[in-house]
């Protein structure tokens, strides 16, 4: 089975982190320290290599910002737990039961402190003019998400509310196959706003058994799914629950784990292969009350639509600094003995 997630998002909040509900299940936590460039993903990814190669579970947990780089990993045995995370900025994480339950990885004992205080000065306008770059990204998600709230507000207008809560009701009584189980919400993200532009996981379309694509139109798709959940919620169903990234209130997939069953949205759903069904957001849509509303609805979209280009326009700026930065930390570093402690790290993980 493919698992491959976000952990966090960029959104209309800012950065918008959950790596305390994923992580929670932990019962062993290696948290890493270090700068960009360090060998922090690289890390994760040769432990994660070794799990999978003597038979374990590996969730993979991609950046927000760099979506091929790892920012952590959770593996999963039949005895317990472990999770390896980026403790850094953002997603800043210290331990609450240090040595008990959390371990912590200085990736800096690898690094000349010398050589990078010589380069201190063009250290702090890279990182400068980074943050300068996501807070203006921040303020175009900021407006999309307002954007969002406007659009929310004219589709509810037009839309035969009772009989969307019916199906979702009816869908989720099917996905449980009638029965209440044991409720557990564990956010797995799918799609990102990062610096290499839109970003998407499928991981929910490839484990799924049975599939179902929710159309998407002015948000109605979303609705269904956010109504989906509460109701999968009443009756207590074990789930993966992907957040929008720009707007973390809302849906974009949901992923029924004794079924197998994945409910994702899809902009343009077209055909249903063997095993895979469409739900038509049109079927709850009062037409009378949507022509009123339609041409605002396409105003919006489009102002939506232009500060999120705006966004990523930002975020590729970033992109730029991220790496000049990631280029100076890489020199300062002695891989050879960071590749001596990693194979030592993993030899005592698995023993």
């Amino acid at each position: 089975m493919q698992h491959k997630y976000f952990a966090a998002s960029n959104s209309a909040d800012g950065f918008k982190s959950y790596f305390n509900e994923i992580f929670a299940v932990a019962d062993l936590l290696y948290i890493i320290k270090g700068g960009p460039g360090t060998g922090k993903s690289s890390f994760m990814k040769k432990c994660a290599d070794m799990a999978e190669t003597i038979g374990n579970t590996v969730e993979y947990y991609y950046c927000s910002s760099d979506p091929e780089s790892i920012d952590g990993v959770l593996i999963i045995s039949e005895k317990k737990k472990i999770g390896i995370v980026d403790g850094t900025a953002p997603h800043v994480w210290e331990p609450l039961l240090a040595g008990a339950t959390e371990e912590i990885i200085n990736l800096g004992s690898f690094w000349d402190g010398k050589l990078l205080r010589k380069q201190k000065n063009e250290i702090e306008s890279l990182t400068r003019k980074k943050s300068a770059s996501f807070k203006r990204a921040y303020k175009y998600l900021r407006s999309c998400g307002n954007l969002r709230a406007v659009t929310d507000a004219l589709i509810e207008q037009a839309i035969d509310i009772p009989k969307l809560r019916a199906a979702a009701k009816r869908l989720a009584v099917l996905l449980s196959d009638g029965q209440k189980g044991d409720l557990s919400c564990s956010p797995a993200i799918q799609n990102g706003i990062s610096m290499n532009g839109r970003a998407k996981f499928d991981s929910f379309e490839q484990n799924a058994d049975k599939l179902y694509f929710v159309g998407e139109l002015y948000g109605v798709g979303g609705l269904f799914l956010d109504c989906l959940y509460e109701e999968l919620v009443k009756i207590s169903v074990s789930m993966r629950v992907s957040y929008d990234p720009v707007t973390p209130k809302h849906i974009d997939g949901i992923f029924v784990e004794d079924s197998a069953t994945a409910v994702v949205l899809s902009k343009e759903p077209e055909s249903a292969d063997d095993g895979e069904k469409l739900i038509n957001p049109k079927r709850f849509i009062i037409l009378e009350r949507f022509r009123e509303v339609r041409g605002e609805l396409r105003y919006a979209k489009k102002l939506y639509d232009g500060c999120l280009d705006g966004a990523l326009h930002a975020l590729s700026g970033a992109k730029v600094y991220h790496f000049l930065l990631e280029d100076i930390y890489k020199n300062a570093m002695d891989f050879v003995a960071l590749d001596e402690y990693t194979e030592d790290f993993i030899y005592d993980l698995f023993k």
